[in-house]
């Protein structure tokens, strides 16, 4: 177990160090380090900071690099019958207290549950299924939130199963398999991570019906560089990184 929390802590570090913003910073750092050891290192390293920080942001580049993580599967038929709908753990947010807790999610959480309900009021017999740890930081888990914001919009609370120890994609559908064994359930997270997340599914023996909740590409892009185009980018590096992982752990 603590040799799963060691792999687990490294794994995300390692992910949030191959991002743009924090690769731009260390090449930023490296170019003062050889600013007078090296200067023609120092300005190449500047030089690749700027590029690779201009590009991340530039919307055209991003929607390319997303598009092929959000072009495997269509937005959910509600015409088709399921016996469950599992909304894949997110993030949370801090917000006043005694707030509703709606508003503790993150924007791709608010996606993800309000595509589950959509999916869970044409199938009213249904059960709704919600995962996600507390993090490091969060007092509440996160599937916790999302089974109370279920709630306050009148999902009955019987209906619903939290997973609230589940850390990641692969320890979401183990720990959910039992449970969805022999059902046809929806599989709800952003479009760009649903690819993923159904291999790990369907490598439990299950036959998920793909729900993507939150298309952030863009058919025809804008020319600004900025925040929502850095975004993308980043969510295309973190898929490409976890599916590479993926792949390279089935021969593990």
């Amino acid at each position: 177990m603590e040799s799963q929390s060691i792999t687990f802590i490294l794994k995300k570090l390692v992910g949030m160090t191959l991002m743009p913003v924090p690769l731009s910073l260390l090449l930023i750092l490296l170019g003062l380090w050889w600013f007078s050891r090296a200067p023609v290192k120092s300005r190449l390293a500047f030089f690749s900071a700027f590029l690779l920080l201009a590009v991340s942001a530039f919307n055209p580049v991003a929607d390319r690099l997303i598009a092929p993580h959000e072009s495997y599967y269509p937005v959910f038929d509600i015409e088709q019958p399921v016996d469950a709908v599992v909304v894949l753990g997110s993030a949370s947010q801090s917000a006043p207290p005694d707030s509703p807790a709606f508003m503790s999610l993150g924007s791709s959480a608010m996606y993800r549950l309000s595509e589950g309900l959509r999916i869970l009021r044409a199938n009213p017999d249904a059960i709704l299924i919600v995962t996600g740890y507390a993090g490091f930081s969060a007092a509440q888990p996160h599937a916790e939130i999302l089974q109370q914001a279920a709630i306050d919009r009148g999902v009955d609370p019987l209906r619903i199963f939290a997973f609230p120890t589940a850390r990641d994609t692969e320890n979401e559908a183990s720990l959910t398999e039992p449970l969805l064994r022999d059902k046809r359930f929806a599989l709800v997270t952003e479009a760009a991570h649903l690819k993923r997340a159904t291999v790990f599914f369907e490598r439990e023996g299950l036959n998920p019906l793909p729900a993507p909740a939150m298309f952030v590409g863009a058919h025809h892009s804008d020319w600004r560089l900025d925040s929502s185009g850095l975004y993308k980018t980043e969510r295309a590096f973190y898929e490409t990184m976890g599916r590479a992982w993926q792949w390279l752990k089935s021969f593990l």
